[in-house]
This record gives C-alpha cells, structure tokens and sequence, in this order.
C-alpha cells in the first residue's frame, strides 16, 4: 500500500523534520500541501503531526507517532476503527523509526493508514476557521514573554482536528490591530481572545474592528479571567453579534470548549450546553455577583464555579480540605499537554525574551483568601511527563538574537503540586524528571512552587533529604525560583489563609537559600485591614539579615546533607542580606477580587470598607481601615506605579538574558528594592511615628538625588521615561 501516491515518502521525511525543528505552522503547512495532492489537510501537533486527504472515496493519512505520548484524536479514531477497517502499513512504522540521540527525546515512528471514506468520515475531516487573538499591553509589559493561553489554544485546536487556526499577539507585534483587519479578511467562522486585568480599552479597539470586518459576525468567543468575572462588560463591545446571538464566555479551561464549539458551529441552540461556554447574560445576568459590584459568594456557591454533578470525586488534599479536581460547572477532562505554537515560541525567543510551558495545572493547596480559585476550579493534575519532556528538548534548540539558549518559564501556580508532598517520597518523581532534564540539555529555568515544597519540618527526614538533594542539584540551573511569602505578620498570614507561619516562612527561605537557590518572593505589604503593627511586622521582617544564608561552598550533596544537621538543631550560615531584596515587588496593595474569599470577609464583616467594582479588574474597590495606612499605601503606589514599567522590564532581562547581559538590569533592581524599603520605612515613620521601625540598610535613601539617579538609571537600562502620578494617591490604576 502506498498512501498518498509518490509523494508519501517526501510527506513522511516532512513531518519527521517538523517534530525535530520549529517552523510556524503555517509554513509547515504550505510546505507540505505543496508536495501533496489538493486538499490536503496538516494536523496534530509539532510534537505529533500528520497529514490527511480524502479523495475518491478513500480518506489516506501519514501520522507520526511518539514514544509514550497518547496519539492525536483523529489517528486514534481510526487505528481504532470507529470509521471503518484500517489498512495500516507496518512496514512504514519499522522503517521510519529515527535514531535519536537523546535520552530524553522519545522515539517517533510514522503509521500510514487508509481507509474508504463515509459521510461520518467526510464530516470529521471539515474543520472551521479560527482566529486567536491574545491581547496586551506591549507598552506598559515591555520584554516579550510566550502568551501560552493562545499558543495551546492554536495547537490544541490542530491537535484534535477541530479547526485551522490563526493567531495574534498584541505582545509581539508593533499594528497588532492592523494584523487582525487583515486576518478577518480571510473571514474566519469563530474569533477567540484572550481578555486579562485592564484590557477595555484593548477590547473595545478590537471589537470595532471586527464589527466592521464582514456582513455577517463571526462567533466571538471571550476567555480569561476578565471576561469570565466580567462577562457582560465584555461582551458589550460586540454589538453586532450580541445581537445575533453569536458571543459565548469560556468560564474555565478553553481547550475543550472551543474544540467543542467548532464541531457545532452549525447548531447554533447546541452552543450553550457545550460544558464550559456560557452566554454573557446566563454567567453575568442583571444582578449578577460575577457582573456587578456585588459581594463575592463563598467559594462553594461561587457563581462561576459551584461543583458540578459530573466534578471529580473529591480527593483529600495535604493540607486537611478536600479538592474537587480542575473542573468548572459542567466542564469536561483536563486537556493533554500539547507543545505550544511554533510561530509565537520562535518570535518570543527571536525578541530575547522569556518562552513559557505548564506542565501542571492548579494549585495542591487553593485556599488563600484573596485567590479566586473559581476561575481555575480546585485541585491541581500533572499532565502526561514524557510530552513535558519532549517540548522541553524541542525548546533547548532555541536561541536568542546572541546565539544563547533561551531561558525556560515554566509557569505551573505550583510546580511540584500534590505528588511533590507525598510522604515518603516516591522513587520517581515526574517533576524531577522534568527538571533533570533541562538539566542535561543546559537549559536555565525558572519555576514557581510553595515554600512548603522547599522545606517543611511537619515531614519525615527522608522527605526532606529528598528535596534538599533534588533542590540542591537543581539550583546551578535556575535562573529563579517564586515563591509567596506574602508577609511578614503573623495575623496577616492568617487573614490570607496562606497555611504557613513565620517560622516555617523562615524555614524554608533558609534551607533554599543555603542550597543555592535563586529566590524571589511575593509579598502583599498592604490589604484593607492592615493594622499599624502588622505594618510593623512586615518592615521589621523585610529588614531580617539572618532568614538568607549563603550558598553552602560545597557540592550539591555536602550542601543537602547539611540541612539533615540543620533538622536537628544546627545552624546555617546567614549572608547578613536583608529579605527585601529577594522581594519582586514590595510595597504593594492587595486586590479584593471578585469571588475570593477575602472579598467575601469584606462584604459581610466591614462593609463600610467596600468602595463600588471595578469590572476592569474584576475586583472590588476598597478603603482602609486606618487612615494613616491609606496615606502610605497611596504614596507607595504611585511610586510603584512610576517605577512598574522599567523595573518590569529589568526584571524579564535579568531573568531571560545571558548572565552579562543582564548585569545592569541586576544592578537597577537592586537599587530599586533598597529604594522602595527605604521610602516604606520613611513614611511609616513620618505618619506612624510611635512605631519601633528597623534600621534602613544598604546605601540607599528617600532623597530627591537618589530617586532622580534611580529614574535615571531606569531611563538608561530601557529607554522608558519615569513619571510619577500624584493622582494615584486617591484611586487605583484602572487600565
């Protein structure tokens, strides 16, 4: 049997190399159409594509297929036989075997399969067109970062033969609007975007151009958080096809969703029962909490999220509650991981900047307070460890415009999850799998995780050794590990639910640091209820010079076999470098956020503290408790927000950049960090004067030479203006 006539070998040779080097799709696809009769279509994914093509009756396709990764849907289906008998040439699997030499590439063999065609097979093989659009703000985030939701999103939609797919990112082109007037021309059936914190504006420009784009609305599907709290806000825009009755809001995972949504384009009544996808007024409606400046509901009855009947039987989680599994009203399996889009991942590292994957989804523990965990639904699953694996090799071909491999985010809300606390460890660990190999191909990574997954003495000693070894061996290869702190009071830990205490905070920040591990934290200085001396607290706790201890001299196993001594009583070398410097952003306020727990304290025990909605942020306005507090809080905004810009730049160089490219953006963040504890302590002390306050260390002051050297030195490391903002004092930013 031949497939595809004379050209299958050319077809096969073709997607054999697509798995082994980024191309964008596209070219990919008009590469391989061009060698192939017409009409033929290019699925799967760049880790598993395949090339299909019906004609006289027989549907004929070439598939690779991986080593240990489950097979894209429509292969599956027909190995299956649920079409019809296959004929499947073996010959063409033992033949096409690659020999690869990395250990951690899994083997690819290509299958060709035929089979006569058939109403049902003809229907499977028609895919709409789609368009993604992510949107953002490339002037205020500036240092390019993979916008991951859209690009697995497009792969996804590939993946399962559910649709051709174009995608834009705001982030990574200069007339992002321009590129969408001229991607509608291709008139695609359904346009997606991607609609985060601040993004109205953004919206509202897109939404014009769409409804003036064709004489009939595509169906627009908005996801993220901003438009599954603020689903009318945002799907009010879209005049035109609110009118038809054509916008739909993801409340949850979009994968499946939309892959969904594309097999009933045609069916328009069917388009609300698909699980995942609401219409604006059934999630928002008049009165809505999830629209409106309403309280936000328990968690159990959130709007958006309450327990399906089809949820997951709850598990019991580590720390005493009990999840309900990554599942929203009705919504279907978690997806499998498939490798992001080729074309965004190349621009991303074609601009020096930051390539991001999620190997998990979730959060093991989900029950801080000011978290809305509705949105993502509870609990927290790996995806399959060997595709991790596999779109790690397939990054570590990248290179930056200086010829270095790109820096790897791996973005999981937590990386090690429920498998990282079993007790005792597991011989195989899929998330050390991960990290050992991006070891082996000289990757520099960066990852975030609990400080309970750092350190916990709740855990046997073999729990510990275990990751102290794991960390310790890791650490010479990140580039940064985040995790929350949050704070530095006691009573404040407990209003943010975070499960932690400051001792186990210090804990953790000792070990980690004595193992080498780059660390940054987050830190929430300021929440409506914030008391002068949990303000206290937190100063006093970001000036401590004895919570970061220097690296250990030794090698990774003299330094993990120290923290055994430090379980039982020993000491660990302090650096004498104060907290705050390891903090990304410290004089911060936090967001009540709609549906969050916090939000709900708020409305029920200090109402008079609510200060109306503000649906750009799906969050609540809030005032403060203490008036002396608010004052501090408005100045250390606008200073934040003078600074956010440059210094959020700073930081993506220094975590993205070779080592010696990033020493002056090091160099400004420093100064930055010394300069923000300096101005926090100078105005607690100016309008809470009878608070015992720590020392300022370091050179730095609140003077107005140092501020004009430290805007400067902005200015000069990324050629964005500083300018202060005096009426932040009163609100907050609201784009």
């Amino acid at each position: 049997m031949t497939v595809l006539g004379p050209h299958s070998d050319l077809v096969q040779h073709s997607l054999l190399q697509l798995t082994r080097h980024l191309r964008p799709w596209a070219d990919a696809e008009a590469a391989l159409t061009s060698i192939a009769p017409p009409g033929a279509q290019l699925g799967g994914d760049p880790l598993r594509p395949y090339l299909a093509h019906a004609v006289a009756g027989r549907v004929s396709v070439i598939a690779v297929r991986r080593a240990g990764l489950p097979d894209p849907p429509l292969i599956a289906e027909l190995l299956e036989g649920r079409y019809g008998l296959p004929t499947v040439d073996c010959r063409a699997v033992e033949q096409a075997r690659p020999h690869h030499g990395d250990r951690f590439y899994p083997d690819a063999e290509v299958v060709q399969v035929a089979i006569s065609s058939s109403p049902a097979m003809v229907d499977r093989l028609a895919r709409p067109h789609v368009l993604l659009v992510g949107l953002g703000d490339r002037d205020r985030y500036r240092g390019a970062r993979l916008p991951l939701g859209v690009a697995r999103l497009a792969s996804w939609l590939r993946f399962t033969h559910a649709a051709r797919v174009d995608v834009i990112d705001y982030s990574l082109g200069t007339e992002p609007l321009g590129l969408v007037a001229d991607a509608l021309l291709r008139r695609p059936d359904v346009v997606g975007v991607g609609v985060n914190f601040g993004q109205w504006r953004l919206l509202a420009d897109l939404a014009e151009v769409v409804e003036q784009s064709t004489a009939t609305s595509p169906v627009v599907v908005l996801g993220n958080i901003l438009a599954a709290f603020s689903p009318d806000k945002a799907a009010a825009p879209f005049t035109r096809a609110m009118a038809e009755r054509r916008v739909l809001v993801a409340t949850g995972l979009g994968e499946r969703p939309m892959e969904e949504l594309c097999r009933s384009l045609n069916t328009p009544e069917h388009w609300e029962a698909i699980p995942g996808l609401r219409s604006p007024t059934r999630v928002g409606g008049k009165g809505s909490r999830a629209g409106a400046a309403q309280p936000a509901r328990r968690r159990s009855s959130t709007a958006l999220m309450e327990r399906a009947d089809t949820a997951a039987p709850a598990e019991p989680r580590p720390d005493g509650g009990r999840g309900t599994g990554l599942r929203p009203v009705g919504s279907a399996p978690t997806p499998s991981l498939v490798a992001p889009d080729d074309a965004l991942v190349l621009d991303v590292a074609a601009e020096g900047g930051q390539v991001s994957l999620e190997t998990s989804l979730g959060c093991q523990y989900g029950a801080c307070t000011f978290c809305p965990r509705a949105h993502k639904g509870d609990g927290w699953v790996r995806g399959e460890d060997t595709a991790c694996v596999a779109i790690v090799e397939r990054f570590s071909r990248l290179r930056t415009p200086g010829d270095a491999k790109v820096t790897l985010s791996l973005v999981d809300e937590e990386f090690f999850g429920a498998e990282g606390l079993t007790d005792p460890p597991p011989d195989h660990l899929s998330g050390a799998r991960i990290l050992t190999a991006m070891k082996s191909l000289g990757l520099r990574y960066e990852i975030y995780t609990r400080l309970e997954q750092l350190f916990d003495r709740r855990r046997s000693v073999q729990w510990n050794l275990s990751r102290a070894a794991l960390l310790a061996d890791a650490a010479p290869h990140m580039r940064r590990l985040f995790a929350g702190v949050e704070s530095g009071s006691p009573s404040q830990l407990r209003r943010y639910g975070k499960g932690q205490t400051i001792s186990q905070t210090v804990d953790a920040l000792r070990v980690a640091s004595s193992l080498g591990v780059p660390l940054e934290f987050g830190f929430i200085t300021f929440d409506p209820l914030l008391t002068p001396e949990e303000l206290a607290d937190n100063l006093q706790f970001l000036a401590r010079t004895d919570v970061i201890c220097a690296p250990h001299p030794g090698t990774p196993a003299q330094a993990a076999a120290k923290i055994g001594h430090y379980l039982n009583g020993a000491d660990l070398a302090a650096s004498g470098e104060p907290v705050y410097r390891h903090v990304a952003y410290m004089a911060t306020e936090l967001e009540v956020l709609a549906n969050s727990r916090y939000a709900d304290h708020l409305h029920r025990c200090h109402p008079h503290l609510i200060d109306g909605f503000d649906p750009a942020f799906c969050r609540f306005g809030a005032r403060y408790a203490h008036d002396a507090i608010a004052t501090i809080a408005g100045w250390c905004r606008v200073w934040t927000e003078g600074m956010f810009t440059p210094i959020y730049q700073a930081r993506m160089a220094a975590r993205s950049t070779a080592h010696g490219g990033a020493v002056d953006a090091e160099a400004l963040i420093r100064r930055y960090r010394d300069a923000t504890f300096a101005l926090l302590v100078t105005l607690t002390g100016r309008h809470l004067p009878d608070l015992k306050l720590p020392e300022i260390q370091g050179p730095a002051d609140t003077s107005s030479d140092e501020i004009t050297l430290l805007t400067a030195e902005s200015v000069k490391v990324t050629g964005k203006p500083v300018t202060f903002d005096t009426s932040l004092l009163g609100r907050r930013r609201d784009r």
